[in-house]
């Protein structure tokens, strides 16, 4: 008897913590397109596009998260960003699909005023997280992300 009870006390806690995997996945599933989850940052920054999602930042020694919804009808994205800084700084871009998984994660490191172009992996289409992080920046910088196939 005693161990028919553990097994089903165990069955229970299972059941459990996979339904909670399962809603922190979609945690910003709720949220609208283009919807603004988290902006922390003290500088300047934008949101704007119709299919894409693209802005302009700019600060002053800057630094927080900006996070917000995005609707991705394809399973990839493009992702353009470019910082130009006078006295260092960096932004990290993460993006995670409609299923809540990492498909992209770059970082422009401090002194390395470049652009950079590329493609998240495969992921599930539909409502994804675009998560920016912007540390110490002293100048501006523009991203773009839109969907690709």
């Amino acid at each position: 008897m005693k161990m028919k009870t553990i097994k089903i006390l165990a069955f229970a806690v299972l059941i459990g913590g996979l339904t909670t995997m399962t809603s922190c996945e979609k945690e910003y599933e709720k949220y609208d397109n283009k919807e603004v989850i988290e902006n922390t940052y003290s500088g300047t920054i934008e949101l704007e596009g119709n299919t894409e999602a693209r802005g302009d930042f700019e600060g002053d020694g800057d630094s927080g998260t900006f996070s917000f919804v995005w609707k991705n009808t394809k399973k990839k994205a493009t992702v353009n960003f470019d910082v130009t800084t006078t006295a260092g700084g960096s932004v990290q871009i993460i993006l995670n699909d409609a299923k809540g998984k990492e498909v992209f994660n770059k970082t422009r490191p401090e002194g390395d005023n470049d652009s950079f172009s590329g493609l998240s992996e495969e992921g599930k289409e539909g409502k994804w997280l675009v998560t920016i992080k912007l540390t110490n920046i002293d100048g501006d910088g523009t991203y773009d992300i839109t969907p690709a196939s």
